[in-house]
């Protein structure tokens, strides 16, 4: 079963809006989809799961800048756009903030930076303190790299609207019996090696409060590569077509993508 669902393209220049209508996963096609995950994430690997110390986010410096200048150090949530799969119930439905999970061999955030020269690091417990519960949202290759795949969790307060729309949208994920973030029975968090884990926050967050008790730090001067920032919508971060792993609803049409649109 799937559901009908209306995207609406909004020109960044707030030029008409045109609709386009497209398919939405429905909670079986993404317990489907949740499904191919798992089973690419089992394949034999060079690297074994890492322990995740921190959730960390990259943005230019004068993104942080805004926040502690003109926001009272509080991170805001914004509506989750297309990126990832085009037919993701979460697009445009539930706000939050994009977090990174992943380490590298040395068990260390990644040291280069595609969107940002500027880094905050937030406890992973902290984190899921604030929004314990766990859900799982997207698995998807990018189109200019199909060799890396990522998979969405979205984490939610419970009560929230937020926890509601996931409750009746996404599979719940056991927080200690999951293969891409999980606690083990020491409560240690370990986070695989194998798919990038992108971690959706659906709290504003007080940074400057977190920084002051100890459970933030921000770093500078980080390394970037490419752009070196990010945008809401645009192709580069849409799912590819045609992978043999995460494609597994290929017979079904998506919204058109451009980059010159913000897509909600």
């Amino acid at each position: 079963m799937f559901s009908i669902y209306t995207h609406v393209l909004l020109r960044v220049n707030l030029l008409p809006v045109s609709v386009i209508v497209s398919i939405v996963l429905s909670k079986r096609d993404v317990i489907r989809l949740l499904e191919a995950a798992a089973e690419f994430d089992a394949r034999p690997s060079e690297y074994h799961d890492a322990e995740c110390k921190y959730l960390y986010r990259n943005k230019p410096e004068m993104y942080f800048d805004t926040i502690f200048a003109s926001h009272g150090g509080i991170m805001e949530t914004y509506l989750k756009d297309a990126s990832g799969d085009l037919r993701s119930p979460v697009n445009g439905e539930i706000c939050g903030l994009f977090f990174f999970a992943n380490v590298n061999k040395q068990g260390q955030p990644f040291p280069c930076s595609p969107f940002g020269d500027t880094r905050l690091l937030v406890h992973v417990e902290e984190v899921l303190r604030l929004t314990p519960n766990m859900f799982f949202a997207d698995f998807h290759c990018m189109q200019n790299n199909k060799d890396l795949h990522h998979v969405t969790i979205v984490l939610t307060k419970p009560g929230t609207s937020a926890d509601q729309f996931c409750r009746r949208c996404l599979p719940r994920l056991d927080s200690c019996a999951n293969p891409f973030l999980y606690r083990d029975k020491d409560d240690r968090i370990w986070v695989t090696s194998a798919v990038f884990v992108d971690v959706f926050v659906t709290e504003d967050l007080d940074i400057m409060k977190m920084i002051k008790r100890g459970v933030a730090e921000i770093e500078y001067n980080v390394p970037t590569r490419g752009l070196g920032k990010t945008s809401q919508g645009g192709e580069k971060g849409v799912k590819t077509g045609n992978c043999e792993h995460c494609d597994i609803f290929s017979n079904r049409p998506m919204a058109g993508v451009s980059g010159s649109y913000e897509v909600y």
